[in-house]
């Protein structure tokens, strides 16, 4: 027996009139949709209740909740008109949250927050100056063109106003309206107003007329105008203002000249008891003061790096990591301009284990710059510590700093070299190819030093198979000291010559070629088999092309002229088989960097000394002028 068709079960209401049922689709996912029983529209129901309004603690928490959704991301602007009718209360916190929807969303219905502007100009005149200040503050905050004609004149009062939190908040206000309509705000004379105002005796409103005159000056006259009775009516209230108004105070202070050395001293006494803060912006401010005033005084200079070690070794040691590494990279800046003013006070710039490693790095570097003949031993031996460390880059950076030591101090060349010889026997992957490669650089400057070095190079190739860079370093030293004082070297290279195709790297064919080259040049009888397979492999690898030219330029320069081959291979006058270019100076990798220390030392107390490089490669040039302003 057979039922009815499941569809006779429960048949479509619509049948009964004789409709035919509309054709549905698969239900959305209601997220998808703008639903009536969202949230939403909950919060919406809830600020047109009346008994909500009645309520002021209920009506508190639906706008909390409002304010918190906003801070969440999610689109709440369908409650603009019930939020702007929740404007009208007496209530602060109410009035503060919806002031800071109005600002959110503002943008996005222009048309609506016309609706607001009666009762933020009210609200401008109210008795209370916390609402006076908060209602200017959202009015300035709109920055709708068609608010422009609404703000001036609440805008001009406030800088009148006898609460110096409405003075202040109007003063910010000129910078939000010179950035919305600069024409107006220059037509309406604000900035001579400003330049009055700092006379104000509220600290906190002479800052912020620093702040935005600053800014709104900085693109045609680059920034504030200072002359002798501002700075010296700001020095003589520097005891006034907070941390962030000082670092202002101090930037003008900067761009001051003083008129002769009893004006720059009389400074530098008023300035002197801010370095004991405990701010370093503050304190690094006061140290570009004290840099920039002694600019025309270059005697004076030394006294200041001497004055500052102290301030500076505190901030230090103050427990901030992010502060500690910006001090550190300021106290790197100085130590360049003022060698040996730290070098007391080396044990201070020791690594502690718990550190981050970028503060680290810093330390690791700064103590080879502060080396000297008498704490040289201490800091190598500390250095020596760090080489072994399980992070390997901390000890790649221990193991160059040691042999930047010997760059410094040429007498301590022998000392580093006996050091980084040990050094080879460490079995550690960070350990061994590091020091070949500062060995290498060692040798270009002291070549003198070679007999200490060769006999450890037949056991080290063996060790960094793995290693292309430190087998082009050793490679590289074996050709160019591989005279008659090194009779191995020829069977040294010959073991990569046979296995040439199983080389990887480019950079280690080209050193095995100069340097079989450059053995053939000086020992031709051990070499000239060697050579000849070399120059066959070389010639017929495609996997590079300067491997290639190089090895058809070495070719062609044995089969013109072999004397002309030496002078261009080795370097040296003809007939000359020992002959190589001498290392005068810096290496040529180098020589950029004192520019470069230079131009960041000029901006000194900014993101530029951090970075280690000038504000134009991180800034924008619409930025520019503000960032040249403050140095």
């Amino acid at each position: 027996m057979s039922g009815p068709p499941p569809q006779a079960l429960a048949p479509p209401a619509s049948s009964m009139t004789g409709q035919q049922p509309p054709q549905q689709g698969p239900t959305p996912p209601a997220y998808f949709v703008d639903t009536k029983k969202g949230e939403v529209s909950e919060l919406k129901q809830l600020l047109k209740t009346l008994a909500v309004e009645r309520e002021p603690k209920r009506k508190r928490d639906v706008i909390k909740k409002v304010i918190a959704y906003m801070t969440l991301g999610i689109d709440v602007s369908r409650l603009f008109t019930e939020m702007v009718m929740a404007i009208e209360t007496q209530d602060l916190v109410v009035k503060k949250m919806v002031y800071l929807y109005l600002c959110n969303y503002a943008h996005a219905k222009p048309d609506l927050a016309l609706m607001c502007v009666n009762t933020l100009q009210r609200d401008c005149s109210a008795d209370d100056p916390m609402v006076r200040g908060l209602a200017l503050r959202a009015l300035c905050s709109l920055r709708l063109p068609s608010m422009l004609e609404y703000i001036s004149t609440p805008l001009r009062r406030s800088l009148t106003d006898q609460s110096p939190y409405v003075r202040k908040t109007g003063v910010m206000g000129i910078l939000k309206l010179f950035h919305l309509a600069p024409e107006v705000a220059r037509a309406a004379n604000f900035v001579d107003l400003l330049y009055n105002m700092i006379q104000d005796p509220d600290p906190h409103v002479v800052a912020n007329c620093l702040i935005v005159l600053d800014e709104v000056l900085a693109a045609e006259e680059g920034g504030m105008a200072v002359n002798q009775p501002l700075i010296l009516h700001l020095l003589g209230r520097l005891g006034e203002f907070s941390e962030w108004g000082l670092t202002h105070v101090l930037a003008l202070v900067a761009k001051y000249r003083p008129v002769d050395e009893e004006e720059l001293f009389s400074i530098m006494n008023l300035l002197d008891p801010v370095l004991r803060t405990s701010n370093s912006g503050v304190v690094l401010s006061t140290i570009k003061c004290f840099l920039h005033l002694t600019t025309a005084v270059p005697d004076l200079q030394p006294q200041v790096y001497v004055r500052v070690k102290a301030p500076l070794l505190t901030l230090m040691a103050g427990g901030n990591p992010e502060v500690e590494y910006c001090i550190l990279k300021h106290l790197e800046a100085i130590v360049h301009r003022a060698p040996g003013v730290f070098d007391d006070e080396y044990r201070q710039l020791y690594v502690r284990y718990n550190e981050p490693t970028f503060v680290k790095y810093e330390k690791i570097g700064i103590l080879a710059l502060i080396a000297s003949g008498d704490t040289v031993a201490d800091i190598m031996s500390e250095l020596a510590e760090y080489a072994t460390d399980v992070d390997q880059e901390v000890s790649r950076r221990s193991i160059r700093a040691i042999g930047s030591i010997a760059f410094r101090l040429p007498s301590t060349a022998g000392m580093v070299l006996k050091r980084l010889i040990g050094f080879l026997d460490v079995d550690l992957k960070s350990v061994r190819p590091e020091t070949i490669l500062v060995m290498k650089d060692l040798l270009r400057r002291y070549p003198e030093c070679k007999s200490e070095v060769l006999p450890s190079l037949q056991l080290c190739l063996r060790r960094v198979d793995d290693e292309p860079e430190a087998q082009a370093a050793l490679i590289w030293m074996v050709g160019e000291y591989g005279g008659e004082g090194f009779p191995q070297a020829p069977y040294l290279v010959e073991p990569l010559i046979d296995g040439y195709a199983a080389l990887a790297s480019a950079t280690l064919k080209l050193n095995l070629l100069t340097a079989t080259m450059k053995l053939f040049l000086k020992r031709p009888p051990e070499t000239q088999s060697m050579l000849g397979r070399l120059l066959v492999s070389a010639t017929n690898d495609l996997s590079s092309q300067d491997v290639h030219d190089r090895a058809l330029l070495y070719y062609r320069l044995l089969a013109t002229d072999v004397q002309a081959a030496k002078q261009v291979v080795l370097g040296g006058e003809e007939g000359s088989g020992e002959g190589r270019t001498v290392i005068v100076g810096a290496f040529a990798e180098e020589r950029g960097m004192t520019n470069l220390r230079e131009k960041l030392f000029g901006e000194f107390n900014t993101l530029a000394v951090v970075y280690g490089r000038p504000s134009a490669q991180f800034v924008s040039p619409r930025y520019g002028h503000t960032c040249q302003s403050s140095l």
